[in-house]
């Protein structure tokens, strides 16, 4: 909205409405005075159904990208104008690819100048600085040229010689719904299986949180870690991702436990049908609402993981509409429904009352100080687990919440999800 800066008058919806999401207003640098850009207003707004470029109400880039992130990531900038307000720079999604764009404002000309996930744009003089990242291009800070685009850079984050290691790029795959919707996602196929030359590779099925959210291809480490190690990784976009369009993250809505789950268990028999892993050897790990869907799928689909590991991984839907932080209250309603009309979804869709259907191993990873999917939700479901007589492993890292800040914790987090892999997994024989 726009409004007079004593605050007097009424105020003026100059982007945006009901069911429209708009994010990062941008407006031009004073020194775009004379530009096509001055004085304009420039914001993403998924008006057209993908999350867009546009300009004082023009659809500047119309195209089937996404332009940014959800806009629950605080402190994007994903746009930025140029210092005479002629052009500005934007990232593109493609299938959780990413690629940096410049458009031209007065004629909408579009240019592609660099590949990689690109973030934190900021324009000054002749120099485009961002942060840039790729499965295979540790985390950088870089500057380009923006008469050229030749790229400098500037710092890095991991220490030299990863791009000498054999980093693998992922392929985006695509497999059918249940429904028939195509369901997105990408997978690493490991150089050398873990179970040896020429067999099909075990498979780690590793589901992004949010739920409304995506893991784009950018350098990652845990991902890395078991590729490098034999390990297929598959990382499944299912519906109420983000990145593929309003409709795609709109499917999920009064759906999350249902949707979700059955998209990733379809990835995982799509898997093994096209030859992908070897589908005895599967394996399905995530945190928070990941972790909810790999509950949901072990135990709605037992037959499909010979082992699964949950991150602090949503158990009740119930308590955690009741002690969630106030960043998330009322999300459930959404992607869920309102209680207590809702009351049957919250019951059948939360993996607590349902773990006597959970067969397969489980390892479970939890932080101590978590305020978002507290303690207690991973202490119910691992109880439940014990008295229905399964095998679950509960460790608690003090100190830590939603998520591992200290580098030990994640040491012993990658060690400990390779033993138990390698006990329940990587051993399996055919009886």
């Amino acid at each position: 909205m726009r409004a007079p800066a004593d605050g007097s008058g009424t105020p003026e919806v100059v982007a945006g409405g009901p069911g429209v999401q708009v994010a990062q207003p941008r407006p031009a640098p004073p020194t775009a005075a004379g530009g096509p850009g001055a004085g304009a207003l420039a914001h993403l707004s998924d008006a057209s159904g993908w999350l867009n470029v546009w300009v004082d109400g023009r659809h500047l880039v119309d195209e089937p990208f996404e332009h940014g992130d959800p806009p629950w990531g605080p402190g994007q900038r994903s746009l930025a104008w140029s210092p005479d307000g002629r052009r500005l720079a934007f990232t593109r999604n493609e299938a959780g690819f990413g690629r940096l764009c410049v458009v031209d404002v007065a004629d909408g000309t579009v240019r592609a100048v660099a590949k990689g996930v690109h973030g934190g744009l900021s324009w000054a003089a002749d120099r485009l600085v961002a942060v840039r990242s790729g499965a295979r291009t540790p985390t950088q800070l870089v500057a380009y040229d923006t008469a050229t685009w030749e790229r400098t850079t500037l710092a890095r984050g991991p220490v030299g010689g990863f791009e000498e290691a054999g980093l693998v790029e992922p392929e985006a795959v695509t497999w059918p719904g249940d429904d028939g919707a195509t369901v997105h996602g990408r997978l690493y196929r490991p150089p050398t299986a873990a179970t040896g030359p020429g067999a099909p590779p075990p498979m780690l099925v590793w589901v992004h949180g949010g739920p409304t959210g995506q893991w784009q291809v950018t350098f990652n480490p845990r991902i890395a870690y078991f590729v490098d190690r034999g390990w297929a990784v598959l990382v499944p976009d299912h519906r109420g991702s983000t990145g593929f369009g309003r409709a795609y993250t709109q499917a999920m809505r009064g759906r999350w436990g249902e949707l979700d789950t059955a998209d990733v268990a379809a990835g995982i028999r799509h898997a093994g049908a096209q030859g992908w892993c070897d589908p005895r050897r599967v394996a399905i790990m995530g945190g928070s609402a990941g972790g909810f869907t790999v509950l949901n799928v072990l135990a709605h689909h037992p037959e499909l993981c010979a082992a699964g590991v949950d991150l602090f991984g949503v158990t009740d839907l119930f308590d955690l509409d009741e002690t969630t932080h106030r960043f998330e209250a009322h999300y459930l309603h959404s992607i869920v429904g309102e209680l207590p009309a809702a009351a049957d979804a919250y019951r059948t869709r939360s993996p607590v009352h349902v773990a006597d259907r959970i067969v397969a191993p489980l390892l479970i990873l939890q932080g101590g100080e978590d305020v978002v999917v507290p303690p207690a939700q991973s202490q119910a479901v691992a109880d439940a687990l014990r008295a229905a007589g399964r095998t679950v492993e509960h460790h608690i890292y003090p100190g830590e919440g939603h998520g591992w800040n200290r580098p030990e914790v994640v040491v012993d987090e990658l060690g400990r999800i390779e033993s138990f892999l390698r006990r329940h997994v990587l051993r399996w024989r055919a009886p």
